[in-house]
């Protein structure tokens, strides 16, 4: 595999991960307009509403992770390049401040932050199927 292989998968990654992570933050407002539709439907129907969009936020989750832990693996492939001589990948990981020939791991603040949005958007989407009250509105 060459440098440039390991560069257009990044970017296609890239883009995968954004597309997700897009979806993973117009979510929520999905979330709260289908409750708000549902508002006045008998409580099973909004009960198999919420758990289709709880199993939407696990799924989402699982494939954004997956899509940023297989960037930074590809991070990792292009580091041992550089360190067996790539000058491409050297350029490129120098110019980002990345360590040259170790393996790269997502920084943990990361997996704190998107554990704690799962955990919110789980929260909010049982509330707002379930719990919220929209006589208000």
């Amino acid at each position: 595999m060459s440098e440039l292989d390991v560069f257009g998968f990044m970017g296609a990654n890239r883009s995968i991960f954004s597309t997700l992570f897009l979806c993973g933050v117009l979510m929520p407002l999905v979330v709260v307009i289908v409750a708000y539709l549902f508002r006045n439907m008998p409580g099973t129907v909004r009960g198999a509403a919420m758990v289709s969009s709880l199993i939407g936020v696990v799924m989402l989750t699982f494939f954004t992770m997956g899509a940023q832990n297989t960037f930074f693996m590809q991070l990792s492939v292009l580091s041992g390049m550089a360190g067996d001589g790539s000058e491409i990948a050297t350029r490129f990981l120098t110019s980002a401040n990345l360590p040259i020939g170790e393996t790269i791991k997502p920084p943990g603040w990361m997996m704190g932050l998107s554990l704690l949005q799962v955990v919110i958007n789980l929260v909010l989407t049982v509330y707002v199927f379930m719990f919220a009250r929209w006589e208000n509105t």
